[in-house]
C-alpha cells in the first residue's frame, strides 16, 4: 500500500494515487478541446481480451506535495497552447480543492490532434 498519500501529518487520512488520477482524468476531460488521453502501453493480456485501457497519468508525491503528468489529445479546432494551460489550471485547482494536497507542477504533454474526419472514422 505504498501508493497512499497522507494529506496531513496530524490525522490518519490517506488518499490513494489512483483516486488522484481519477480526479485528474475528470478535470482534464472537462476542459473544452480535450479529446482523450494517451493510454498505457500494451499489456500481454490485451492481446487476448479486450480490456479497458486506463489513461497514462502520473502522480508523484513527496513531502506532502504532488507533481502530475498527463498526455492528452486535443481537437483540431482549438488553440493547443490555450487548452494545455486550461488543463494545467483545472487539474491543479481540482486536486488541491478535493484532496488538500498541494500541487507544485502539472506537466501536460500533447500527443495528438484529432480532426473531425478522424473521429467520424473511429466511430464506425
Amino acid at each position: 500500500m505504498s501508493n497512499a498519500v497522507r494529506t496531513e501529518k496530524t490525522n490518519n487520512l490517506k488518499i490513494f494515487e489512483n483516486v488522484v488520477c481519477k480526479i485528474v482524468e475528470i478535470a482534464a476531460l472537462d476542459v473544452d478541446g480535450v479529446c482523450g488521453f494517451v493510454t498505457s502501453g500494451t499489456d500481454f493480456t490485451d492481446l487476448f481480451i479486450r480490456a479497458v485501457r486506463q489513461p497514462d497519468i502520473g502522480v508523484r508525491v513527496s513531502d506532502g506535495s504532488a507533481e502530475i503528468s498527463l498526455g492528452i489529445k486535443v481537437s483540431g479546432k482549438c488553440r493547443v497552447k490555450s487548452v494545455a494551460e486550461k488543463v494545467q489550471k483545472r487539474v491543479k485547482d481540482d486536486v488541491q480543492s478535493m484532496t488538500g494536497i498541494a500541487v507544485t507542477k502539472v506537466n501536460v504533454y500533447i500527443y495528438g490532434i484529432v480532426f473531425d474526419a478522424e473521429s467520424s472514422e473511429n466511430d464506425q
